[in-house]
């Protein structure tokens, strides 16, 4: 029996059980000492079978949102995370970039938890982060580290140390503009913070952590946020040649599910965000087998 089901992408369920309703809670959780907040959605037919766990992350400041994708992914019977990082909308902590790939860490255990497994029904293989812009960099910075992490999915994703080599000063002002509404110790700590981890933070870096891992890069052609030929590219083409290398050594079974696809839109994937969903929707439903 398949996990998810795809006729409701885009539609309610025909036949909700009165005694197992889909709903959400509000998510109080701590990371490395400080309690951030969100919310947990689950499908209907909670206990009737096990369901796909994604965790959302998201971007910098965290003001975009991503609800039509965690809806729809709730309606085909995924149970969703939507977490708020350290200082972002009201959790508690400081943000910086290495504490968002840290709750997402220390998140991801929990969701792999016995205590939550059980909780929720969630099938223990299919764990999936997924991340837009900055919450890219933590979907993959964080999955690189976790064995069993099924998936990543990364929306326009945003390395934050390129920024360091394309010129600060620049960064510096966009980032100031967006970031006051965050919990900080100022823009400084946040830029010094990437710095000194930005050999751990490198998109290219983390090939070998996912190298082998299933991979959904979602790009906008005309990102005006993203420099994509400089941020995910140069991972993209590691990824693509070992792929093209070991193609014979993997069985058909568990071959990595990994694609790349780009859109003609801005940076929130505005114009293409249906198409998104069912791009997302079928990356996780192909993964319940590998293919």
């Amino acid at each position: 029996m398949s996990l998810v089901n795809l006729d409701y992408l885009f539609e309610d369920p025909v036949d909700l059980n009165q005694g197992s309703l889909p709903d959400y809670a509000s998510l109080d959780f701590v990371s490395n000492g400080s309690h951030i907040y969100g919310e947990i959605m689950w499908p209907h037919n909670l206990k009737e079978k096990k369901h796909p766990c994604v965790i959302m992350l998201h971007g910098f400041p965290g003001s975009a949102r991503n609800d039509d994708i965690s809806h729809a992914l709730c309606r085909i019977g995924c149970l969703v995370i939507v977490p708020h990082h350290r200082g972002a909308w009201g959790s508690e902590g400081k943000y910086l970039i290495t504490n968002c790939v840290e709750d997402a860490v220390n998140l991801a255990n929990y969701a792999h938890s016995k205590e939550f497994l059980e909780k929720y029904n969630v099938q223990e293989d299919q764990i999936f982060l997924l991340g837009h812009s900055m919450g890219g960099n933590s979907a993959l910075n964080a999955g690189k580290k976790l064995e069993f992490i099924r998936g990543i999915i990364m929306l326009a994703p945003y390395d934050p140390t390129c920024f360091l080599r394309l010129g600060i000063e620049e960064y510096r002002k966009a980032l100031l503009n967006e970031g006051r509404i965050l919990k900080t110790d100022g823009i400084d700590s946040i830029y010094e913070d990437i710095a000194k981890k930005s050999q751990l933070l490198a998109f290219p870096k983390a090939f070998d952590g996912v190298k082998d891992k299933s991979i959904l890069i979602l790009l906008a052609k005309f990102d005006s946020v993203s420099a994509n030929e400089e941020m995910i590219i140069p991972l993209w083409k590691k990824i693509v040649q070992y792929k093209n290398e070991r193609q014979n050594d993997f069985a058909l079974k568990s071959r990595p599910v990994q694609k790349l696809v780009e859109y003609p839109v801005e940076h929130g994937l505005l114009g293409r965000r249906i198409s998104a969903i069912r791009e997302i929707a079928n990356f996780i439903k192909n993964n319940e087998d590998g293919e």
